[in-house]
């Protein structure tokens, strides 16, 4: 979600059900103005709030246009936590730990620096009882890192057409998108904001057919589990509201006819692994 349009877009989603107060607004505002300036970012966008048993998370991110992976930006993420809102980077996720980040079906407790695992660091064998083993301590924030990654590479959509493929393989934001139609009620006409990974799309790419294609993105109706997508309209028609069943607080919304789109994750960052036995 753009932090230009914050308040005009976070009102689209209030339509789930989810919102923030007042209080968080205004002081995600002043944090995100202060991320942008001392990083001198070009652009910030709000991600969204990871709700802990004690305290809460927030996260933003930005777009490295400089930095490139198959002609996509780099994202950089940043978090806060509720009770200062001061923003710092987000550690990259540990992919060692990823199946045991996955077996913890566990709430957040909004306290980064607690231990979520303790992993032995081998040492050489030495008999010796007052030798002590120093341990590799994996943290909530660590945990946190790699949920955000999940959720991002799994959930981050955008209206087809929103960013185009350029002949230097770049990709950009279209400036020429002015929204969609009713079509925008039908999950094909919408995709994943992330490097494409589906062999068609990487196929299009290898072949310089991407330039200008509005379909070169990875398209969201092929993922798994069936049904991982609802999409709703709001009673006027003129909104298009997509979340995920997979996880659990990802919202998306595109008014038609306008280039306005945006997304926000509110949830306890929590995958549901029943989807499959469900649809």
């Amino acid at each position: 979600m753009e932090t230009e349009s914050f308040d005009s877009s976070l009102k689209y989603i209030n339509l789930n059900g989810v919102t923030l107060n007042i209080d968080e607004r205004l002081n995600l505002k002043l944090s995100l103005a202060q991320l942008s300036s001392e990083l001198k970012l070009e652009q910030v966008f709000f991600w969204g709030k990871i709700i802990g048993t004690v305290k809460d998370y927030y996260i933003a991110y930005s777009l490295d246009y400089a930095h490139k992976t198959h002609g996509f930006p780099t994202k950089h993420f940043y978090w806060a936590s509720s009770s200062n809102f001061i923003f710092a980077t987000l550690p990259a996720p540990l992919e060692k730990f990823a199946s045991a980040f996955n077996e913890l079906n566990v709430y957040f407790t909004g306290e980064h620096d607690r231990i979520v695992i303790e992993q032995p660091v081998s040492a050489p064998v030495v008999i010796d009882e007052d030798l002590v083993i120093p341990s590799k301590m994996v943290t909530e924030l660590n945990r946190l890192s790699h949920v955000v990654y999940s959720i991002e590479n799994n959930c981050a959509v955008v209206p087809r057409g929103s960013f185009k493929f350029t002949p230097l393989k770049e990709t950009v934001k279209n400036e020429a998108f002015k929204g969609l139609t009713k079509d925008a009620f039908s999950l094909t006409s919408w995709q994943h904001f992330r490097v494409v990974s589906q062999p068609e799309k990487v196929s299009l790419m290898q072949r310089d057919e991407a330039v200008y294609n509005n379909g070169f993105l990875d398209d969201i109706q092929a993922d798994y589990p069936k049904g991982c997508w609802s999409l709703v309209k709001d009673c006027t028609e003129s909104v298009a509201n997509i979340r995920s069943n997979l996880w659990p607080g990802y919202y998306a919304f595109h008014r038609l006819h306008t280039p306005l789109y945006g997304s926000l994750y509110i949830g306890q960052g929590i995958r549901n692994n029943d989807l499959p036995f469900m649809v």
